[in-house]
């Protein structure tokens, strides 16, 4: 027969044990939430510290060269490779409805209000914001952030707020290479590749769907996408500890909290721009 273990009561003051499954099930949630309320900390101060940056202007230009160098050709491949496989699926969606001559109407919304955010997150999040936080973790581990505290000047300003600033100097730049090879990729697919449309066609149905204002927009999502997943990767930077191991742990976690934060901000900005109006010349 089974036997029950009678447990005593509590005595006054003490807290209640909790049990095991209970505690691994709130322990990671509680690390979570603490190290993202950290990160809020860590971004105000972030912020705080970026108009004391601009002392340090060489040094900003010298990492928005670094960004504009490392990142441009392979934002301008993804966004090309990523227009010829919206155009294909908007070709042939729309082939099988009669709809073929308008494919610029599908290819040209999409390029504008989401598609060239979302690959310019992608290659925010993996190319620049993961060499950030590599950077800055390899120079935490070896105590370079100590060095420069040590001599007086702000490891906040100096490492944090010159890349904020210098990933923002890229924005009008990413902008303009991400909705231009996107929509290259979608006229070389549907005139040159699958031969739907003219040329002309194309174009004008393409463009007469997409509008400055619609640019503009375009502009203020990628500037809100980068700059809290610039303050995130700076984060995981700043807070690496241990050895190369670690670091490589703190670049995956700032990647994969940035690939998150692409997806809801590009989200929200599309509604927030077209969700009450779709700015789409179609009327009757």
């Amino acid at each position: 027969m089974a036997t029950v273990q009678a447990t005593g009561p509590t005595p006054a003051g003490a807290e209640p044990e909790v049990p095991a499954a209970g505690r691994a099930k709130a322990g990671p949630v509680k690390e979570f939430l603490e190290e993202m309320g950290e990160l809020c900390v860590f971004s105000a101060r972030a912020l705080r510290a970026v108009p004391g940056s601009t002392r340090y202007f060489s040094e900003i230009l010298r990492l928005n060269a670094q960004i504009i160098r490392r990142s441009s050709f392979i934002l301008l491949a993804m966004s090309v490779f990523l227009g010829f496989s919206v155009a294909t699926f908007g070709f042939f969606f729309l082939r099988t409805i009669g709809g073929g001559d308008f494919v610029g109407v599908f290819t040209g919304l999409l390029t504008q209000r989401q598609t060239s955010s979302t690959m310019y997150g992608y290659v925010l999040s993996a190319s620049i914001c993961c060499s950030m936080t590599a950077v800055i973790g390899a120079a935490k581990i070896q105590q370079e952030i100590d060095a420069y505290a040590s001599t007086g000047t702000d490891p906040m300003q100096f490492i944090v707020g010159t890349r904020v600033l210098a990933a923002m100097l890229f924005v009008p730049l990413g902008t303009v290479i991400a909705l231009i090879g996107q929509n290259l990729g979608n006229f070389l697919d549907i005139v040159v590749v699958l031969q739907g449309n003219s040329a002309r066609q194309f174009l004008d149905v393409t463009f007469s769907v997409q509008s400055v204002t619609g640019q503009l927009y375009a502009l203020v999502t990628f500037g809100f996408m980068t700059l809290p997943c610039v303050l995130v990767a700076c984060f995981y930077g700043m807070n690496a500890s241990g050895g190369p191991a670690d670091v490589g742990r703190a670049v995956a976690k700032s990647l994969m909290i940035n690939l998150v934060l692409v997806h809801v901000i590009a989200a929200f900005f599309g509604v927030f721009f077209y969700g009450r109006n779709l700015n789409i010349p179609i009327g009757g």
